[in-house]
């Protein structure tokens, strides 16, 4: 500063909110930031919450995409047996029989579309002198069917729903299973009796298409039937098979009274022409709640479709077309499905 220029005074002002930080408070300051930047216990519950509210909605989805993708397996499973019938009909000029005769080539109709499902290779595996498995005949003999049994205890996949549980046997069992039986009929004749049954397949039974005067597309060929649990153990009713003591009928009053043995095998060998493992009738609507019954020798008995598909079970009619049956079906409508030759139409469905 020049000697005699004013002096320029700059003035403090004390009462300024400016201030220095303290010694450790930026350190506080962020750990207080991390704090909220966090989640509280209630958000945290909050959030799991939500999250199992959206696997609550999910699960449900998976499971009917799984179940859609199931059936329509099954569904195929089916077209292809129909394309197989009709392939032998055009060789054969008939359709196999349900039960094979005589004693013992009891073979089933499956085993006669074997060549038709692109297994011919385990076709010829079969002897058919010999019996498909070995079996008795009550107050008879025993039959010995271990030439079959290499072919009996293969599985064929086409034979197999996957929305069944049991997988491709039933447990506890060795041989290659079906979840497909073939439609003797109504069941209203003589027990069920596959000795000249009023449906498709039935023991000897070489029927003609000329023959399904009820129209192709309104007899049912083969439906759906759950595979045994093995054990009856624990088993619901609808899982079994009431086999009837020897020399006793499959009345509707002797099924009733749940006197006999529980078979739980039902469906376990796709080879064996027989209620108990490829035959099934019209007697009762899909899925009833009651159990399938029989005599002893399994050629009577009173049986219904079944599947694990939500509400009905898929029918393979002798036109080779598809359908899905819903539980709620009209008994006589059902029934009128089982016969060949009935002359009741099916309208109502």
């Amino acid at each position: 500063m020049n000697v005699g220029e004013p002096a320029v005074v700059v003035p403090i002002h004390f009462g300024s909110s400016f201030s220095l930080p303290l010694v450790g408070e930026g350190e506080n300051a962020r750990r207080s930031d991390l704090r909220r930047n966090g989640l509280t216990l209630i958000e945290l519950l909050v959030v799991v919450a939500m999250i199992a509210v959206l696997v609550g909605l999910l699960v449900p989805a998976v499971q009917r995409a799984r179940e859609g993708a199931s059936r329509a397996v099954c569904g195929n499973n089916l077209k292809q047996i129909g394309i197989a019938l009709h392939i032998y009909n055009a060789a054969k000029g008939r359709l196999p029989p349900g039960r094979g005769a005589p004693l013992p080539a009891v073979f089933s109709a499956h085993t006669y579309l074997l060549p038709y499902l692109e297994q011919e290779g385990l076709r010829r595996m079969i002897d058919f002198r010999a019996p498909p498995t070995t079996f008795s005949v009550v107050g008879g003999p025993t039959y010995d069917g271990s030439a079959n049994y290499p072919a009996a205890t293969t599985v064929v996949r086409t034979f197999l729903c996957p929305s069944d549980p049991a997988g491709d046997r039933v447990p506890g069992l060795p041989f290659g299973a079906t979840n497909y039986a073939a439609n003797a009929g109504s069941g209203t004749v003589a027990l069920g009796s596959l000795t000249g049954a009023d449906g498709v397949f039935f023991l000897g039974s070489a029927v003609r298409f000329s023959e399904l005067t009820d129209g192709s597309s309104q007899t049912a060929a083969f439906a759906e039937r759950t595979l045994g649990p093995g054990q009856a153990s624990g088993a619901a009713p609808g899982q079994l098979i009431l086999e009837r003591p020897a020399g006793t009928e499959p009345t509707p009053p002797n099924c009733a009274a749940g006197t006999g043995t529980w078979n739980a095998e039902r469906g376990a060998k796709w080879i064996l022409g027989n209620y108990g493992n490829t035959l099934y009738n019209h007697y009762y609507p899909p899925n009833v709640d009651a159990w399938d019954c029989m005599n002893v020798q399994q050629q009577k008995a009173l049986t219904a479709a079944r599947s694990r598909h939500p509400s009905g079970v898929l029918v393979l009619l002798c036109d080779g077309g598809v359908r899905f049956v819903r539980d709620d079906v009209t008994l006589n409508v059902w029934r009128a499905l089982g016969t060949r030759a009935g002359g009741e139409g099916i309208s109502q469905e």
